[in-house]
């Protein structure tokens, strides 16, 4: 699923559209009860949603807040878990029928709260006829049989951040935009006696980080329509010069100690990020999501940081998708009232939307705001890749949830020494893939 150019961008352009699956026209809705609230007399909506909270937590504290504050007759009650509690939580209120009136899910097939695969199963009212999706032509991969099932706020981004003082220190005058200027530049900065890039890989999931934007340059931006192909039985993750190519280049950074395992397999995101802060690493693959942990001041204070996509090795491409958002529950009672919440949130120019986009989580894709995200300085270069057609969203997007985990187990496994090797990764992939898909 490529991004294509949008003619006419609003904010910078961090519009974006996808193409697989097929686009599905937004089909236009009578319309909800926008008095629904002012008519329900006093009621609590209930919302769940993934993540770990934090101090002055958007979902738990500003958002039934400012809830309260534009009606006071409703209460809203969040519940926020970490991800494996949440995709357990909503399994079983799911089958139990006692599903929360609003739940977050994830585009296309990406996780256990895949939008698709809970709009198939009958468990998400559509949303086409809500305000804030009025217009944007950047839902296909939240768009379920005609039918918008998840409103989104913007993109997140995967890239490589960096410490501008290291690389200065160890005479790296600008951003790599080959993969051998990038192992260039690890390699002075080695020399230089500076860790060239930390990762917390006992989390499995950072694996994703790096590996997607290489994914990007070297499989999606020669054939956009890979996924598909593998989910019609017309291509593998074995074939030769695909993922092969991907996870060789990915393991050179670890054969060359470029990122040490014996460190990264004992540390978790966390610790990985405070190692960055703290000037210990000159890089770190990681998200927009975590800009303001990343560029936080740390034991080397305030440094200047950059961010860049990872190049490949025909050119330079970005790995961008939707981000999470939110649905509601059919079953709800209240569907109208949760449809009215999720306007108000996402509507690009109230009190709520900026709180929401002041925590720096999302990249705006409309409404006020894009550029004043926090560091948007550092998603520019992003932007701007997205606007010439060189963006692609996070594959596992594509994949039945799983597969992207095996990919990461028989990685770690790799280069743990365990004689895991590259073919057993790719046939691993391809064999859970199948076995999934046939589920």
């Amino acid at each position: 699923m490529k991004f294509r150019k949008i003619t006419a961008v609003v904010l910078a352009g961090l519009t974006a559209c996808t193409t697989l699956p097929a686009a599905v026209p937004v089909m236009a809705a009578d319309g909800y009860d926008h008095e629904a609230i002012e008519n329900a007399g006093d009621i609590t909506i209930t919302m769940m949603t993934s993540g770990v909270a934090t101090d002055n937590d958007f979902e738990t504290e500003q958002l039934p807040a400012l809830v309260k504050k534009k009606w006071p007759n409703v209460t809203l009650e969040v519940t926020k878990l970490p991800d494996d509690n949440y995709y357990t939580s909503l399994k079983t209120k799911l089958a139990s029928g006692e599903c929360p009136d609003i739940i977050t899910t994830q585009p296309m097939y990406a996780g256990q709260n895949s939008c698709y695969a809970l709009a198939d199963a009958g468990y998400l009212a559509s949303l086409n006829d809500l305000d804030c999706v009025q217009g944007r032509n950047d839902l296909d991969s939240v768009t379920y049989d005609g039918n918008i099932v998840t409103a989104n706020s913007g993109v997140a981004i995967l890239g490589t951040y960096y410490n501008k003082e290291l690389f200065k220190e160890a005479g790296i005058e600008s951003e790599p935009q080959t993969w051998d200027e990038f192992l260039d530049d690890c390699q002075k900065l080695q020399d230089a006696g500076i860790q060239p890039i930390v990762m917390g890989d006992k989390d499995q999931y950072v694996l994703q980080f790096g590996l997607y934007q290489l994914a990007a340059d070297e499989i999606y931006s020669k054939n956009p329509d890979f996924d598909t192909q593998l989910r019609e039985g017309d291509a593998s993750f074995t074939d030769e010069g695909t993922w092969d190519t991907v996870l060789e280049m990915y393991k050179t950074l670890y054969d060359k100690k470029y990122i040490d395992a014996s460190k990264s397999l004992g540390y978790g995101a966390s610790q990985a990020i405070t190692d960055f802060i703290d000037g210990k690493a000159a890089m770190t693959f990681d998200g927009s999501f975590n800009a303001v942990a990343l560029t936080a001041s740390g034991a080397a204070g305030d440094f200047e940081r950059g961010y860049f996509p990872l190049p490949g090795t025909d050119g330079v491409y970005t790995a961008t998708c939707l981000s999470a958002g939110y649905s509601v529950y059919s079953k709800s009672e209240n569907v109208d009232i949760c449809k009215e919440i999720i306007d108000y949130l996402l509507d690009g120019e109230s009190e709520a939307w900026d709180a929401y986009l002041a925590t720096g989580r999302v990249i705006a894709t409309y409404g006020n705001g894009a550029e004043a995200t926090p560091n948007y300085d550092l998603f520019k270069p992003f932007v701007d890749l997205l606007n010439e057609g060189k963006g692609f969203y996070w594959c596992n997007q594509a994949w039945p949830a799983g597969t992207e985990t095996e990919m990461e187990s028989l990685f770690s496994e790799m280069i743990g020494g365990q004689g895991t090797e590259i073919s057993d990764v790719t046939e691993g992939m391809q064999e859970k893939f199948e076995d999934l898909l046939d589920e």
